[in-house]
């Protein structure tokens, strides 16, 4: 809520159990080689903010967004073809902003 406008860029959001599953199954899977991209869910900031908006509309957020061109592409499918799941971006998102309140980095 700190500024009224903000670029409406994407962002490459993963949930940090998520990357613990994902080094843990790449480890211990003997099909597992080479490099893995643990990047499952890209998504513009205005997208974040209407879930936000669902979950904590209390909260203040920008309510205006510059368009802005983007340049590459991640791809987490090799890492999900060795069974990797991960959580929806609703869950990350709602539980990120709870531990934030406990730890009181918001109120």
């Amino acid at each position: 809520g700190e500024h009224e406008t903000v670029e409406n860029r994407f962002w490459n959001l993963m949930d940090v159990r998520d990357v613990a599953d994902a080094l843990l199954l790449a480890y211990e899977n003997p099909a597992a080689s080479g490099r893995y991209i643990c990047s499952p869910v890209r998504i513009k900031v205005s997208d974040v903010i209407s879930i936000l908006k669902t979950l904590y509309p209390t909260y203040t957020y920008p309510k205006n967004f510059t368009e802005v061109e983007e340049g590459n592409v991640m791809s987490s499918e090799k890492l999900q073809k060795l069974g990797w799941t991960f959580r929806p971006v609703e869950k990350t998102l709602g539980d990120s902003v709870e531990s934030y309140k406990a730890s009181g980095i918001l109120n």
